[in-house]
Order: structure tokens, then C-alpha cells, then sequence
């Protein structure tokens, strides 16, 4: 499974940067600005995943991820969405790892219909 996906977009940072919050935030997620224009996304609640682990549902089961904002040398604006910092393995074993798993995708496939359904998106790569 990909630790990052990276978003080519031919817009600007800022309306990019909109349109993904807007998916995290369809797909459940509570999204605050971070240091230098990133987007943090959590879904969950942490007290509960770390009680029940694996058996907290894909809403209800905490998730945390990344996005990085910035502007490529080719002058096309990049949003890389990046795992967060919670452990899966740790909230609920080979279950947790795996609902971690599902939510990543789940919000690449998010961002990459918004960006597609906007126009803007030109290139998409998971690594």
C-alpha cells in the first residue's frame, strides 16, 4: 500500500488546496490548516479505536492524514496526501492495519474525483 499519492493539478495552491478539503471533508473528515498551507484530516474518535481497535467501523475507526500543498518546477500545483501519524497496527492489529489501508484509499479515490469532475487534475501517482 502507498505511503503518499501525489495530485498534478493546473490550478493554484489555494483553490486547490479548497477543492481537497472539500473531499476530506464529504468523505468525514475534520480538516485544520497546518504549517505552511497543509491540510490535517482526522475521522474517528482515538478513545474509542484504541478501546475496541479492529472492530470500530471505517467512520468510527480514528484516521489521520496529511496533505501537502505546494507548486512543482513545472509550475503545476502538487497536493500530496501522506498517512498520517497514527499507527494502525497499534489501534487494532492486522484489522486496524487494514481499515488504515481502506481510509487512505478511500480518500485518494475522493480527491482524485474532485479534482478530475473540476477539470483540473493532469497527472496522479501513488508511491
Amino acid at each position: 500500500m502507498p505511503e503518499s499519492h501525489d495530485f498534478f493539478v493546473a490550478a493554484d495552491p489555494e483553490s486547490t488546496r479548497a477543492r481537497v478539503r472539500d473531499a476530506l471533508v464529504r468523505e468525514g473528515y475534520a480538516v485544520v490548516d497546518g504549517e505552511q498551507g497543509a491540510l490535517q484530516a482526522t475521522r474517528g474518535s482515538l478513545g474509542l479505536t484504541l478501546l475496541i481497535g479492529g472492530l470500530a467501523n471505517d467512520r468510527t475507526f480514528h484516521t489521520r492524514l496529511d496533505v501537502q500543498v505546494m507548486v512543482a518546477p513545472d509550475g503545476r500545483t502538487v497536493a500530496r496526501l501522506l498517512r498520517g501519524s497514527g499507527k494502525s497496527a497499534l489501534k487494532g492489529g492486522a484489522i486496524g492495519i487494514s481499515r488504515g489501508n481502506r481510509a487512505f484509499e478511500q480518500a485518494a479515490n475522493a480527491i482524485h474525483a474532485e479534482l478530475t469532475q473540476a477539470g483540473i487534475l493532469t497527472d496522479s501517482i501513488a508511491s
